[in-house]
């Protein structure tokens, strides 16, 4: 995935779902520019998304930078980030933690 923007914990990321767009602020990048672990900014619930360019953009930068994730997302192992990144077909790229 080519990208000018690296994502980062706070940032706001909008997602376009039919003719709505919803803000959710990312508590933990998991995998660079790929999978995050966001809080829904209407509901306050965490959700896992698969970064898509076509639905997913960025908002806001630094929204809110002190946001935390409710669970230790990272301590599900790299190889289930492993498997999700051939499920979605993701070439070998950075991993990060917290970007």
């Amino acid at each position: 995935m080519s990208m000018n923007f690296i994502f980062k914990r706070g940032d706001l990321l909008g997602v376009k779902q039919n003719e709505h767009v919803y803000g959710y602020v990312i508590a933990q990048v998991i995998r660079y520019n790929r999978f995050f672990y966001c809080k829904d900014v209407l509901t306050g619930e965490f959700h896992f998304i698969v970064f898509d360019s076509d639905y997913h953009f960025l908002m806001c930068p630094e929204f809110d930078p002190n946001v935390r994730p409710d669970i230790d997302v990272i301590s599900m192992g790299s190889e289930f980030y492993d498997v999700l990144d051939r499920l979605f077909d993701f070439s070998e790229e950075e991993s990060s933690t917290d970007w």
